[in-house]
């Protein structure tokens, strides 16, 4: 890699941007930069690839780019990347994730659109293909992910639940990735989709997995009220293995009417389910290996919450921050109350 000054108007877009917007129209803090850039010139350089015609695709820097045009600046700073043979599309989009995954810019939308291709040739490896447990298979993939790309392992779990979804789905959050629909993905299969292919597989020798998650999505766009987390209302009856055939029909003819009756909220097919299971959520003491995994799994939760979603959840009416802190207070006073008691058999 080498630094020089190069011609703007040698200078190429990438149409493969996974940013997913119009930079000159719907980037707000373009007028800051542009402003910035007039006081002080461009402090951070470009990162561009130099094609074999000698123009050169730019990797880094889209917003830079339109600032410097838009001032009518006639050379830019870059740093040229050089690799024998040349960039393919896939190692393009793989530098644009590096640089932006850890400047942590690019929503985990943004980020699965830049990771589709190295997805796709994760999932086509015999060793990879050769695993039939989805769950094992899923975590196969994301220890690529992981070994590839450096992000953290749940990190990678999250994004192969979204990448495993049929393309035109992804397709609609590529082209506009700033809505709820990523983590509405993420939940549906976590919650939905695999539990019941583990648990019932046999509802989807005759219904295509791909149909059941099209029809689930639908809800996403149907209702304007309907949300992520409403999907785990129903995710504990999925989650168990019921013996009784009896059921076990009862259980997958609430899946089937969930996903074919648009109209059937998940807070709907919830009540029906526990008309059949009135005692289901009716459990004893969890052992104390259970609690410690609990807590932990909120730990991870709270250190990886993206506090843009809530920004986006405000406008839906969803958890404010006020609830937010009244929740955490309450639980920092159980906790409290818990470290008194495991101090108190001690002494």
């Amino acid at each position: 890699m080498k630094y020089a000054d190069i011609p703007i108007d040698k200078i190429i877009i990438n149409k493969d941007n996974p940013r997913g917007i119009n930079i000159q129209i719907d980037d707000p803090k373009l007028s800051y930069l542009k402003d910035s850039i007039d006081l002080f010139g461009i402090l951070v350089p470009i990162v561009v690839s130099r094609q074999s015609d000698g123009d050169f695709l730019l990797i880094d820097g889209e917003r830079r780019y339109w600032a410097a045009k838009s001032l009518r600046l006639k050379t830019l700073p870059a740093f040229i990347i050089k690799k024998r043979g040349g960039f393919t599309n896939e190692d393009v989009l793989f530098r644009m994730f590096q640089i932006h995954h850890n400047r942590e810019q690019w929503r985990p939308v943004q980020q699965c659109h830049a990771l589709e291709r190295l997805f796709q040739r994760i999932v086509k490896k015999p060793g990879i293909k050769s695993i039939k447990d989805d769950r094992a298979q899923i975590k196969a993939i994301a220890e690529e992910l992981v070994n590839e790309t450096g992000i953290e392992e749940r990190t990678a779990i999250n994004r192969v639940y979204f990448l495993r979804w049929p393309w035109q789905l992804k397709q609609k959050l590529y082209d506009n990735p700033q809505g709820e629909g990523y983590w509405y993905i993420c939940e549906i299969e976590e919650k939905i989709v695999i539990p019941a292919m583990l648990n019932y597989p046999e509802y989807f020798v005759r219904v295509p997995v791909n149909e059941v998650r099209t029809d689930l999505f639908e809800k996403l766009e149907r209702h304007s009220a309907e949300k992520s987390t409403d999907v785990r209302r129903v995710a504990l009856f999925f989650r168990t293995n019921l013996p009784k055939e009896s059921d076990r029909k009862t259980v997958i003819k609430v899946l089937s009417d969930l996903h074919k009756n648009k109209d059937m909220t998940y807070s709907e097919a919830q009540d029906e389910l526990l008309k059949h299971f009135p005692d289901f959520h009716k459990q004893g003491p969890i052992s104390p290996r259970k609690l410690h995994s609990m807590i932990i799994a909120l730990e991870v939760a709270i250190e990886n919450f993206d506090f843009v979603a809530l920004e986006q959840a405000r406008k839906r009416a969803k958890a404010t921050p006020k609830e937010l802190v009244s929740a955490i207070k309450s639980l920092q006073s159980s906790f409290e109350e818990f470290l008194k008691n495991l101090d108190g058999p001690s002494k």
